[in-house]
């Protein structure tokens, strides 16, 4: 455990899951995400693909043209992965953070505006704005969809906000003489009053920029870039976390999750609260080619107890076809032992079972980005006695052994504990 500061999430501890290869409703690469705080339902943050064309629109536009006109793309998946809705963001920038609010159960989404383009021709905010989220719908930016754009100096760029939830402030990042995080009192920006309470300006070692998140008074940041030829596993992806108010750096870590996604490029941080237990998220965009998708990790805040942690607890497995509960309905967990994850999986199952063949279906949780298998008890006919069940990367759990000469007519799952990446 590396942690110095009270509130401090371990960036070196053991990662979770929260989504896994999901699409998105364009298929670019995944920016950001934010989470609401209570229906847990995550808001991904994309440059809008090419090809499509928006009322008003004279014809459909380029994916060259979205972006440097600052085009985005939102989608709205639930906790369970399912896509629940989107919307179009004309004018508005890059996409590289998002903060959500729940007020009251109407959505407020915090994202930069005011795009202008790089020197690369692509749109970044100068501005940053908020707006409720409503399924289906275009926000343009100069309309009165959003709220009036807050900028702390007519000169910065590059401006994007998050949400601290451990102290109810509004965070914004941007660049002007140099990179700067700036805090605002949450409520009081919201009702257009904006009065900064403090201002970093880290030493933030040099690598690609790719998100941020602060929560109860510690800043964290995302670097890295896509597996390439030049950057083969285990990646360059870097988490480092500031004192946010001395800019002390507390940690810095190479991290190694979820090593066997396609792509793998980091994109975007959020932190949620759920329980009172904080929950730091990085995400990755996925797939190679594409359509991308989305998959988001997860370091958990929750304490230690004789070196082991509850990454994720105790989730049903739904069965497929043909398969029936043995006395114990399946379920699985993943715990970290000694800092490492492990797949728990309890119940049976029973059937007749004469090839390889699916016997459930895995919740993103539980899902590892590397095939996890172990041994487990099975009937006997003469033959063997243990069967291998493996989880695997495409949310499917197998059972290995059965055939026409040794039919599996059931299977325990209790003796399932494997290494899971």
């Amino acid at each position: 455990m590396s942690v110095t500061v009270e509130g401090q999430i371990d960036i070196a501890g053991p990662v979770g899951k929260l989504l896994h290869r999901r699409p998105l409703k364009n298929g670019t690469v995944m920016q950001s995400f934010g989470i609401d705080p209570v229906s847990g339902d995550v808001f991904v943050l994309q440059i809008m693909e090419g090809g499509i064309r928006l009322a008003g629109e004279a014809a459909e536009v380029d994916y060259d043209t979205r972006k440097a006109d600052g085009d985005l793309c939102l989608t709205r998946l639930t906790e369970d992965g399912r896509m629940a809705g989107f919307m179009y963001l004309r004018g508005f920038g890059h996409g590289v953070s998002i903060g959500v609010e729940n007020r009251g159960g109407t959505i407020w989404l915090w994202t930069e505006t005011a795009s202008t383009p790089n020197s690369k021709n692509e749109g970044y905010g100068t501005a940053v704005t908020s707006f409720t989220y409503a399924d289906g719908d275009v926000v343009t930016y100069g309309t009165g969809r959003h709220t009036t754009p807050y900028t702390p100096d007519p000169a910065a760029r590059f401006l994007t906000p998050t949400i601290d939830r451990g102290t109810g402030e509004l965070v914004i990042r941007f660049s002007l003489n140099g990179t700067h995080w700036e805090r605002y009192d949450l409520a009081k920006a919201a009702a257009g009053v904006w009065e900064p309470v403090g201002r970093l300006t880290p030493a933030l070692p040099s690598a690609v920029f790719q998100g941020y998140a602060s929560h109860a008074g510690i800043l964290y940041t995302l670097q890295g870039e896509a597996y390439s030829a030049t950057n083969p596993l285990p990646g360059n992806t870097y988490l480092t976390a500031f004192d946010r108010v001395t800019g002390t750096l507390l940690d810095r870590r190479l991290s190694d999750a979820a090593p066997g996604l396609e792509w793998r490029e980091p994109e975007g941080m959020a932190v949620s609260v759920r329980d009172g237990v904080p929950r730091l998220h990085f995400g990755f965009a996925c797939e190679d080619p594409g359509p991308r998708t989305c998959t988001v990790v997860t370091l958990s805040g929750a304490p230690e107890t004789d070196g082991v942690k509850v990454l994720t607890d105790w989730q049903p497995i739904t069965l497929a076809a043909g398969v029936s509960v043995d006395q114990n309905a399946p379920r699985g967990r993943l715990i970290s032992i000694a800092g490492t994850p492990t797949l728990q999986l309890s119940g049976g199952v029973k059937g007749s079972f004469d090839t390889d063949t699916v016997i459930g279906h895995l919740p993103d949780a539980l899902t590892p980005s590397v095939t996890a298998r172990a041994n487990v008890p099975r009937n006997s006919n003469g033959g063997y006695t243990v069967a291998r069940v493996e989880a695997g990367t495409d949310r499917e759990l197998r059972l290995f052994g059965g055939r026409t000469t040794n039919v599996i007519t059931w299977a325990q799952l209790d003796s399932f504990s494997a290494a899971w990446r």
